[in-house]
């Protein structure tokens, strides 16, 4: 347990050194305590763009300029893009399980144990905020608090503190590159003398490591009280964090959590694929003797590849509140067939998936760019598993008809192998019920 001081000063009646000793008692024991349990983190990033292009720069004039901008340093938004997570934070004596954070899409049947990196392959995205800050920060890196003010915030009478770790201390780490580097930050903490509880915290990385193509990251995490399993903890209500990029452009994520709750006794985390499976998936062989003989499995439905097929959306995607990792449902339009005619599922059989990247671009031209990830088809009641690409055949062959000089044809990103990019024109359009997109099933 790290040895914490403070410089006391005159204040309201209230010792700073003593507020601060139950402070710290009470978020140790809440780590202690923290229950098995997940919520969903909700992201939206805002891309912002000088006004002006510019090349890159020397981190310390970037962050000079950005104190001061000049009009060709003005910021405005270029990009958004959402993402729903289900976070858990659970006891596992596992070492990649790092500050005990996992992350799924959200509704998944199982977590990631590759980190979050996996499933966002692209912008800026960190972790810690859901519950590793303060248990890292009070228990492990500050070794000493500083008394800087008393203030008033929200209607309530606050004590704000001082911190500062070197990075030969700090368990905080940036990926740059393909490498993770331990860094140094500094911030302040505020508390209410009265509840004991930590209200705000914020966080400033030192110098980054060239690699990491940023200047530095500032946090702001706003605490309240969650009651989870028994046992108070302090939260997150809402955590932003601001990124800033040696050509001037800067990224904001504001991260909010909701539907927190408790894992059971009963309930299972899986990191395999070799987990049982899920309801509806296809029976195991009966060992009950038929005639002396034990009944044979049924054969898996299974889709063959390069089949084409039409998907056509059963409920209406509202882009301005769809996120990467919500779902999709479809149905076929069309019978699916095997090379030799077989029917395999009839038009209407239901297709389930998951949005793997919403971008809403505000600049001209203004529009939102998705990616769809077929995942399965139902089949008989038996989910079976949909690895598809988005069919452009048709879309050049009109093009060609029609005498068009070319197709845009938008690929998918590393990461999003398996799924069909769509663009759409504007900043709030709606994919109505009824869209239709053409596919091809790989392998």
């Amino acid at each position: 347990m790290a040895v914490f001081s403070a410089v006391l000063a005159a204040g309201a009646g209230h010792d700073p050194e003593e507020v601060l000793k139950r402070v710290t008692a009470r978020i140790l024991a809440a780590g202690k305590r923290i229950p098995n349990y997940t919520c969903v983190e909700a992201v939206q990033r805002d891309y912002f763009q000088p006004a002006a292009a510019t090349l890159p720069r020397a981190c310390p004039l970037v962050i000079e300029e950005r104190r001061h901008p000049g009009l060709a340093m003005v910021l405005r938004p270029a990009l958004t893009d959402r993402l729903h997570l289900d976070v858990a934070m659970v006891h596992l004596d596992v070492a990649m399980v790092q500050g005990g954070e996992i992350f799924s899409w959200v509704g998944a049947s199982k977590f990631d144990d590759a980190g979050i990196f996996d499933l966002v392959r692209f912008g800026p995205i960190a972790t810690g905020a859901f519950a590793g800050y303060l248990v890292v920060i009070f228990e492990q890196d500050v070794k000493t608090f500083t008394f800087t003010r008393e203030i008033v915030a929200g209607g309530r009478s606050l004590i704000e503190y001082s911190f500062q770790v070197a990075s030969a201390h700090s368990h905080y780490k940036v990926r740059a590159g393909d490498s993770w580097f331990y860094i140094g930050y500094s911030g302040t903490i505020q508390v209410d003398p009265e509840t004991d509880e930590v209200v705000r915290l914020t966080v400033r990385t030192a110098d980054l490591p060239e690699a990491a193509n940023s200047c530095e990251t500032l946090t702001s995490l706003d605490f309240g009280m969650a009651h989870i399993g028994g046992v108070d903890f302090p939260l997150p209500t809402r955590s932003r964090q601001r990124f800033v990029i040696p050509d001037g452009e800067e990224v904001e994520n504001t991260t909010t959590f909701a539907n927190c709750r408790e894992y059971k006794g009963e309930s299972t985390i899986t990191f395999d694929e070799t987990a049982p499976a899920a309801d509806g998936a296809a029976p195991a062989a009966d060992p009950t003797p038929r005639n002396g003989r034990s009944r044979a499995p049924s054969p898996r439905p299974s889709v063959p590849e390069n089949r084409r097929f039409t998907l056509e959306l059963t409920a209406p995607i509202q882009t301005d509140t769809v996120a990467a990792g919500d779902p999709f449902t479809a149905r076929l339009a069309m019978p699916l067939r095997d090379a030799k005619g077989k029917l395999l599922a009839p038009a209407g059989t239901p297709v389930a998936g998951r949005l793997l990247r919403v971008e809403i671009f505000h600049k001209s031209p203004q529009e939102v760019i998705l990616a769809l990830k077929p995942d399965t088809m139902d089949i008989k009641g038996v989910k079976v598993p949909l690895a598809a690409v988005r069919d452009w055949s048709q879309i050049v062959a009109a093009a060609r008809n029609s005498r068009k000089r070319g197709v845009k044809i938008l690929l998918p990103l590393k990461g999003e192998e398996h799924a069909g990019v769509f663009q759409f024109p504007g900043e709030h359009p709606v994919v109505k019920k009824g869209f239709r997109s053409d596919w091809r099933t790989v392998r």
